[in-house]
């Protein structure tokens, strides 16, 4: 399997140059759908069945659509994919409820490209994607046992090991996150019929 293979299974929904420049994504483990949406300031009331390739562009708020949550159950874990507004710690606190577990992964080519962690109200973990040794949090090295065999930080002065392309660290924060959930992110959850809630 290639080893930017999420990287390369979201941007085979949109092959334009303009695709995968942005993309973020939470996931919770205790709130139901509805109730995560209302915790990121969606309307539960207004979800509708959508699924990734049909929020498609603009979805985000990046265009002239209101911003939308497309969210889904995967396993005993709810994910949503919208605006940078999901990631921020913030709104990863909210989604851990009164005890339950939140990660959000950040990718923005030209800013912010992090992985968060946050359990019972605390953010525990921040780790910058492209370079790992950056890291904040009451608990930074709480994702270490799910990074083993990840090749996240572009630091070409190590002639020791192979240069780390963007696309490869992006896809290891999502198998890293796969491995905390038990559900990898997948072609078969993007096609599902999942629910999608307005954000004003």
């Amino acid at each position: 399997m290639p080893v930017d293979h999420l990287y390369q299974l979201l941007r085979s929904y949109d092959p334009s140059d303009l695709s995968m420049r942005q993309f973020y994504a939470a996931w919770c483990q205790g709130p139901t759908e509805e109730e995560a949406v209302a915790l990121l300031g969606g309307e539960p009331g207004s979800g509708v069945p959508d699924d990734y390739a049909g929020w498609g562009p603009g979805s985000d708020g990046s265009g002239d659509a209101e911003a939308g949550l497309l969210a889904g159950r995967m396993g005993g874990w709810t994910m949503l994919i919208g605006d940078d507004r999901i990631a921020g710690d913030d709104a990863v606190l909210a989604l851990t409820g009164t005890g339950g577990q939140a990660l959000a992964v950040s990718w923005d080519f030209h800013g912010d490209c992090l992985l968060k962690y946050a359990r019972s109200g605390e953010l525990l973990t921040v780790l910058d994607i492209f370079d790992t040794d950056e890291r904040t949090g009451l608990d930074p090295d709480a994702l270490d046992p799910y990074l083993d065999g990840l090749r996240f930080t572009l630091d070409p002065s190590d002639p020791d090991e192979p240069s780390v392309e963007p696309a490869e660290a992006f896809t290891s924060a999502l198998v890293a996150v796969g491995r905390v959930v038990g559900q990898e992110l997948d072609k078969a959850w993007l096609d599902t019929r999942h629910r999608c809630y307005v954000v004003r």
